[in-house]
């Protein structure tokens, strides 16, 4: 699972070994110390705070694990998803434009490595035409349709 979503929606409902290459808000960190806090002791600190700044025990400011403009992407995480891209006989991409690059191009590593790119999103996107299955509907109906189809196929 790839995701650009910064709100941890995926690992909550249960995917498992979920790339977030654009960070997540499960924790912040120290600007200055480094120190990595988990998202229930940011709100603590922010609570307690007298300006509603959380903040370090050494008492610089926390910044979320999230990336901002202007940021770099985590590169491990992006390399990592550019690995799984290239390596994927299937590229299912849903509700994305598919036009934020790095991530946009992802679908662009997996159809030069041989495989097929699957889109479900309701806009159009630069690779509809490229696409080897092309869904325009609702994201929830859609994918429960896929579901029951592969739950008939032999």
């Amino acid at each position: 699972m790839i995701t650009q979503n910064i709100d941890r929606l995926h690992a909550r409902a249960g995917s498992s070994d979920v790339i977030e290459v654009h960070g997540s808000i499960a924790s912040s960190s120290c600007l200055d110390c480094g120190a990595k806090y988990p998202l229930e002791d940011v709100r603590a600190r922010q609570a307690a705070a007298s300006r509603g700044v959380p903040r370090c025990d050494c008492d610089s400011p926390l910044k979320p694990d999230v990336v901002l403009f202007g940021e770099f992407l985590p590169t491990a995480a992006l390399a990592r998803a550019e690995r799984l891209a290239a390596s994927a006989d299937v590229l299912l991409c849903v509700g994305s434009s598919l036009e934020v690059y790095p991530v946009a191009g992802l679908p662009e590593v997996t159809l030069s490595a041989g495989g097929k790119v699957a889109i479900l999103t309701q806009g159009p996107t630069p690779f509809d035409a490229l696409a080897a299955v092309r869904m325009h509907g609702d994201v929830v109906e859609e994918l429960e349709a896929l579901l029951a189809a592969l739950a008939l196929a032999p």
